[in-house]
Order: structure tokens, then sequence, then C-alpha cells
């Protein structure tokens, strides 16, 4: 087929996905290849020629919205790879990913419109047409200023047709997302004045300061860290990088590092502030650098250097003044560094506190949007295609939304792709709200427990099979857009959540700029066509829709980030806090999101249920993990069923001794405790967030569940762990012999 027949059938393709033509970067980014053929998703299977096709799309916002592509062989997706094209993860992908395919494929897909009887009770299918005329009716009984869209994250296009669907309706819009990651986006929004998150540039780096990020298993963008760990640790200019962690718990992360230097929950910014202390009093930085980063945080020079020396926070965070000046002096050695911070970090009643004073090193250190430092990501190139951070909800702007549903005053809920009866703790009575609402509507392709409350599901396509635009989050360091386009047929009698507004404000009288998500997503993409720089070069509309398609994305590496002048006195200086008598709970209770099912999103996957969390090989359960120490003392071992009670309440667990934890620090992964969300996922361990005591950080408005005491007492019972590990108990290599072998050439 010639490029202009090519071009011709693509045009007039109602609904033509297009296959990955594998164009690589050169020069001014015109394809090394041939376009490729066009396949229009509504033809019959793949056209049935016994060949693999490979389709680019994109991974869903909770993933990072990085490029993908899809192997499909008649039909039928089978493999997910990572875009060699795309910025940042150039190929690479990791298990999440891979598991698209059995979201695509799941047995307990909703398979079309219900309507419940009772809340929670039997449903009946629907027709399409009788589920929106009654969502239309409840809009127009309640509307807008009486009704809710509860969503995920959602991808860049869809934020488009929400952010019309709530102008012409008046709705109102709530993102839930997981609290680390809205105190992370308020730390960067007031000390670089952006949303958008940060991402560090280890590939050029030469040291890596982390503050508890778990950015290898699960954090901002895994994908695209560990692709540029591998480079920073390999090495470039004959020279590895050289990692150091500082956190409360031996996790995989922190098993990777060169030094893990462990301390106590909520010290890190405490820490961060003793290296500032050490850097100005030794002069090893112009002292000008300083003055941003003591005006975020409403400190002068002289209250620095004298409150918050290496004594004294040693002395609160259980590391030595000597293994504090070691840090700092680690920064300045090795350059250029780079300093992060978050997950456990980001969970204690001084989480905003602990971000910014570890992010603003960078400042000190003049690394901020340098090679090796910490670049910023520019706002999305397009207005249409930004997240609104006033959607963004913290945990205290959640209390005040269930009370109003509580209350009445907002009657009606939509709810897409969120989950808040799990999602959220227990004491905001989220379930009970619901259930006293006059209408709850979910647009869940599962019945997960806040679906299973709903009067009516009317089921959204799962991402293999729609369209969008997705603006990474964290992105490369510049712009970039990745295009999502469905690579299948719909495998269940679904609609894409973006049709369903569409068609519902045009029922309302209230007409939407595009006639469905497919055409919206293509409008917004030709806006990129108007801005200079880009990765594409086409003559019309069509050919730079069909060339975005076939390499998966659009990119502009000299759009960048720009940082803004942090605010002054952000947040003070603030130390943990810890619900709980510490007589009577002695331990601190650790919970860590799972590398593999995350905060539970991902828990209806048996590929992520059964991939071995790195430090304990455990799987498909619940346990608590106790450090050898603290283990000897009460007695325990692994396998032995504890009773583990906090102020909040009192859940039994099977016990994993870790001989690397620290003592008195016990920690619980999220991700499981569902009572709905598909075989996979129901009935198995229990949700954290049911003995976490609602501790909040009252800088950042969002729940703290790293500030909960503990105790453990022993049930006489014991059980088996479901581990990789097998029955060997994990022991210290410390406590045999090492036996150095020498080389042949040796």
């Amino acid at each position: 087929m010639r490029r202009r027949d090519f071009l011709k059938v693509a045009a007039t393709s109602a609904t033509g996905a297009v296959l990955f033509a594998g164009c690589g970067r050169i020069g001014d980014g015109v394809p090394e290849t041939e376009f490729k053929i066009a396949q229009p998703v509504h033809t019959p299977n793949d056209w049935v020629y016994g060949r693999d096709a490979w389709f680019a799309t994109a991974a869903p916002p909770e993933q990072g919205g990085y490029g993908l592509i899809v192997r499909v062989f008649e039909g039928r997706a089978k493999k997910v790879d990572g875009n060699p094209d795309f910025p940042g993860v150039l190929g690479k992908s990791d298990a999440r990913a891979q598991a698209l395919v059995q979201e695509l494929y799941h047995p307990d897909r909703i398979t079309g419109p219900q309507r419940a009887s009772t809340r929670g009770g039997q449903v009946q299918s629907i027709s399409w047409d009788d589920a929106l005329q009654e969502v239309v009716g409840i809009l127009r009984e309640a509307g807008g200023e009486r009704a809710v869209l509860i969503t995920g994250r959602p991808s860049s296009s869809q934020a488009a047709i929400i952010a019309a669907f709530r102008q012409a309706t008046g709705i109102r819009h709530a993102i839930l997302e997981p609290d680390e990651f809205v105190a992370l986006r308020t730390a960067m929004r007031r000390l670089f004045g952006t949303s958008m998150l940060p991402i560090p540039d280890l590939a050029n780096a030469a040291f890596l300061l982390n503050f508890s990020a778990e950015f290898l298993h699960g954090w901002i963008a895994p994908v695209a860290l560990a692709r540029a760990y591998g480079a920073f640790r390999q090495g470039h200019s004959g020279h590895r990088g050289l990692y150091y962690h500082v956190g409360p718990r031996l996790s995989a992360t922190a098993a990777n590092a060169d030094r893990w230097f462990p301390i106590v929950p909520g010290s890190e910014g405490l820490v961060a502030l003793g290296i500032a202390n050490v850097l100005l009093t030794e002069g090893k930085l112009p002292a000008e650098r300083f003055q941003p980063y003591l005006a975020a945080l409403g400190l002068d020079a002289a209250r620095l250097t004298s409150d918050y020396t290496p004594e004294r926070v040693a002395e609160a965070s259980g590391l030595g003044a000597e293994q504090i000046r070691e840090l700092a002096h680690a920064l300045i050695e090795h350059q250029p560094a780079v300093v992060i911070a978050g997950t456990n970090a980001a969970a204690t009643t001084n989480g905003l506190f602990n971000l910014v004073a570890a992010f603003g090193l960078n400042l000190v250190l003049g690394t901020v949007d340098q090679p090796g430092g910490l670049l910023l990501n520019p706002e999305p190139v397009l207005p249409e295609l930004r997240v609104p951070d006033d959607a963004i909800l913290n945990q205290q702007q959640w209390a005040q939304l269930v009370e109003q549903i509580r209350s009445g005053s907002v009657s009606t809920v939509l709810v897409h792709r969120a989950n808040p009866v799990y999602s959220l703790p227990a004491t905001l009575g989220v379930a009970d709200a619901l259930r006293a609402a006059q209408h709850v509507v979910s647009f869940s392709p599962f019945f997960d427990e806040t679906t299973l409350l709903a009067d009516l599901v009317l089921p959204d396509l799962v991402w293999l099979e729609q369209w969008g635009l997705q603006v990474p989050d964290p992105g490369p360091g510049y712009a970039a857009v990745a295009i999502q386009q469905p690579v299948v047929q719909p495998f269940a009698d679904g609609r894409a959540f973006g049709d369903v507004l569409i068609q519902l404000a045009q029922q309302l009288g209230k007409p939407l700029p595009w006639a469905s998500q497919e055409e919206a997503t293509k409008t917004l993409a030709l806006g990129l066509r108007q801005v200079s720089g880009g990765n594409i070069r086409a003559g019309n509309d069509s050919e730079f829709l069909v060339t975005l398609q076939a390499q998966g994305g659009w990119w502009s590496e000299g759009t960048r980030g720009q940082a803004g002048t942090p605010a002054t006195a952000i947040v003070q200086p603030r130390d943990p806090e810890f619900a709980g008598d510490a007589g009577q709970y002695p331990l601190l209770l650790l919970p860590y999101p799972s590398p593999a099912i995350g905060y539970g999103e991902f828990a209806h996957l048996p590929w992520l249920q059964a991939l071995p969390e790195p430090i304990s090989t455990n799987v498909w359960q619940t346990w608590i993990e106790v450090g050898q120490r603290t283990a000897d003392e009460l007695g325990l071992t692994t396998g032995d069923v504890v009773r583990v009670s906090t102020p909040q309440g009192t859940v039994e667990l099977p016990v994993y001794v870790n001989p690397a934890g620290q003592p008195g620090i016990v920690a619980i992964p999220f991700g499981q405790g569902h009572t709905a969300f598909g075989r996979y996922a129901e009935g198995r361990g229990l949700n954290p967030l049911a003995i976490v005591a609602p501790q909040s950080d009252p800088d950042a408005g969002t729940l703290a569940w790293c500030a909960t005491r503990c105790r453990l007492e022993k049930t006489g019972r014991r059980t088996r762990l479901a581990r990789f590990e097998g029955m060997v108990p994990a022991f210290q290599l410390e406590e045999f012999p090492i036996v150095r072998v020498m080389p042949p050439s040796a």
C-alpha cells in the first residue's frame, strides 16, 4: 500500500486504530519506516491474518500514563510492553502494565447496565437507553448544586470532557488520590509553583539521597525511575552512582541502597534540616542559596544553626550526629546530587514539612532543573488537558463532602473508577453516607465495595478498549503526551465513560463540543499540531493524527518546567505525633503500599496478587512484619498469629520476622481486605485502614496513616504463609563465614 492510499484509509476510517510503526527518534522526528496499515476496530478481528499486530496506547494515570505497545493476535490482546520510542521509558514496562490484559478478559467484569432492587441487593440487567434515561432524570431532579461526581485521577482527555460536563451541568467534581500523592502535589505547588510531579534525573546523577520514597516499587514513576536507576548504577564516565536511603523500614527500595540510615518514622524533615545546618555552618555552599529554603520553612539562619544541629537532630531521629554530617558531606562530594522524599515520609502528622524540607535541599544544592538534579515538569501544553487542582480532595475535604452526602445537601453521587468505601478510612462513614444518599450511580466495570451500594451501574470499558490522551505525571522533564487507542473490540457491553457523559449532556439539552470520546481525543490531539517544537512533522491534520497513533505520542524536548519562587513560610518545622499511649501501645505501626497491588486498586488482578513482595516474598494475603529483636522479645517466629491492637481497633494477623527490621517498628502492607471487587480480591487479608487512627497532617489536610501506635499479643495459633521463600527462614549473612572466591585471572 502506498503512503497516499494509506492516509486515505486512515482518514475515512470511523474508528481506526493504527498499528505501531516503531518510528524511532531521529533528527527532525520524521519516522524511519513507512506507515503501517490501519486497523479499524469494527472490522473482523485483525483480519485473521495469523500475524502479530502491535498497537501503541498509554498506561492508566495511576500507573504513570507513559506510552505502551500491545501485541494483538487474531483480535485478542496478548502482551503489553513499553513503547520503545516514548521518552522516559524507552520500551520498558512493569508488572502492572502487563496485567492490563487480565483486566480486559477478567471473568468478573460487569457485562452491561444493571439496576439494583435495593442497595447491595440483587441486580437486574437493563438496556443502555433505559439506564441513560434514568440518569438524566436523576440529574434533572438533583440539579448541579446537589450532585457530585467522584472519580479517580482521570486521563487528560477525560479531564477535558469532565470539565465541559461540569460547565454544562454545574455538577461538582471530586478526585480521589492516595494521600501521599495529595501531600506531594501540595508540596510541589507551594515549593516550586507547579502541580505536576517532578522527576529526579537519575541517569545523569552521581548521588541520590532518598527520604523513604519507594521510587523503585510503585511510587510516582516506577518504570521511568527504574530504567534511569539502571543507568545511574551502571555508571557513566567511569563512575557508579552512589545511593543513600534514609527511612524507617528496610524496604525493597532501601535494600538497593549503598547505605540505609534507619530513622524514627516522621523524622525525615528533621534530618534534612540537620543536613542543611551542616552545609551552612561549614560553609560548603554560598549563603544566598539558603534564603529561599529558609523562607519556605519560616526559618532564619540563626535558628537553623542553633536549633537543628546534628546533635539535636540525632536525638530525635535515631541517627548519630556523625551520620548526619556524613549525609551532608556526601551531597557535596558527589556531584551532581539529587534529593527526593515520599511514601512513608508523606504519611505522618508532619508529612508536608518532611517533603518541603527534603525537596528544598535541591534549591540549596542548585540542582533544580539541572542535569543530574530534580527536573520539574511543565504544565500540560494544552490547558484542556490539565487535571484541576481544586478537584483533588485531601482527607479533611473528604470528611466535609461525606458529611454533606449524609446530611442530604448532596443528594446524588456519581462514581467513576474510584472506590471511596474501601480507600477512605471507615471512621469517615462513607458507606453509611452512600446508603443515605438519594441516588448513587456507578460507572465501574467491576462490582467493588462502592459499586455494590449503587442504584444504577453503567459499566465503563476497560483501559485497552478506549480512546484518550494522557499527559504522563510525572513526565520526563519536558512536555509529553501519550495517545490511548483501543487495541481490540470491546469485550463486554460497556461504554467509555466520556461517551456516557457526552450522551447525558446531549439528553439534558446541554451538548458538549464533541460527539464521542474518540472525537474529543482526536480534536484535542490536533491542538498539539499548533505547538511548536514537537516530534511530529505532518502536512495536514489526517497525517498528523495517523503519525501520532503510529508513534504512540507527541513530545517536545524544548518545552520544560520552570521553578517559581517558593512561597514564604510554606510550612513550619513540626515533630511527628503518634496516636496511643506509649506505655499501652509500645510499637509503632508502619503501613506501606504493596509494590504489586498498591493501595488495593490492583487487587482484582491475579498476576499481581501472585507477585511476591520483594522483602518477605509473601503473596495473596496480609501479614505483619516484625523485626528480629522485637520478635525475640515477644517470643515470636514466622507463622505465629498475633493480635494487633491500636487505639482504633484489633485484628489478628500472621507474623513475618524480618531480620533487618528496626526494633519497635512493625509494618503491614496495604492492598488486601476487599469485601468485593471480584473473586481474586474478595476475602483476603485486611485493610490496614481498619486499625489506623484518624490522625491527619494539619498542614496538608491528609491522612497520617503512619502515626499510630500498637501492641502485639500471641494468640497461641500458627499458620503457614504463602511465600516464595518457602519454609526457610530469612537470616543475616553475617551469621555465616564469608568465603571469597578469587576470579580465575587472579
